[in-house]
């Protein structure tokens, strides 16, 4: 049984416990992290400070998985705003206990999905029965929960690549438009390339709107020269 949401609202510094009965659902726009992340004995993570182009601005992370998974949301365009270390939850019971999911995501449709990542040999009893807990609480509020265990080799250097392409070219205006149109019908990686004149410019910008999706690729198999590639209708010009 939960007894505790505890929440932190942008430009506070004091917790609050979440009366949901009486105030409804939180300003989830306005959740920021519960706890900063930290190495110890205890604790072999090394924390990574972030950044996120969906918000705009730096996350602390505790580890290399949150890190995937943040590279992942990150470029899902039906997600708005991502908070690490959104709340912490406490119950009672016979094994009374506590968790802190590791991220939060706001989609644009306002829907929410709780995250704790942890890799499958991590997932020991005292996590699964944190994460029972959490799933409940979560439902009970209608939002979803999920357990990240990891990429697949293959996506995971695909997304460290396109993370290298998440911001926006200067000259991303001049060709996005040609790209796009040349893509609208499906083609492949290597058509793309030859529109490039030599300088590069072209393809780094090709490179951005796949991290985007405004080219969409099959990012969990290896991208060459022959690889599929697509502008979705919603990006039609």
């Amino acid at each position: 049984m939960i007894t505790q949401w505890l929440v932190r609202l942008s430009g506070s510094n004091s917790f609050e416990n979440w009366d949901w009965r009486q105030r409804g659902a939180p300003p989830v726009d306005a959740l920021v992290s519960v706890r900063r992340p930290h190495s110890s004995k205890r604790n072999r993570h090394i924390p990574v400070t972030a950044y996120s182009m969906t918000n705009g601005d730096h996350i602390v992370l505790e580890s290399g998985l949150e890190h995937d998974l943040l590279r992942r949301v990150d470029r899902d365009p039906a997600v708005r705003r991502i908070t690490a270390q959104p709340f912490r939850l406490a119950w009672a019971g016979s094994t009374p206990g506590f968790h802190i999911p590791d991220l939060l995501t706001l989609d644009v449709d306002g829907s929410v999905t709780v995250w704790d990542a942890r890799p499958p040999e991590g997932q020991d009893d005292e996590f699964l029965r944190a994460v029972a807990e959490t799933r409940e609480a979560c439902s009970a509020v209608g939002w979803a929960h999920e357990i990240f265990s990891g990429l697949e080799l293959v996506e995971r250097l695909n997304l460290l690549w396109l993370h290298g392409f998440r911001r926006p070219p200067p000259w991303l205006c001049r060709y996005e438009r040609q790209i796009l149109t040349a893509a609208q019908d499906g083609t492949t990686i290597e058509q793309l390339f030859a529109l490039d004149q030599g300088d590069g410019e072209v393809i780094s910008c090709i490179w951005h709107l796949v991290w985007t999706g405004a080219l969409r690729a099959d990012i969990t198999a290896v991208l060459d020269p022959k690889s599929s590639v697509e502008c979705p209708e919603a990006y039609h010009v």
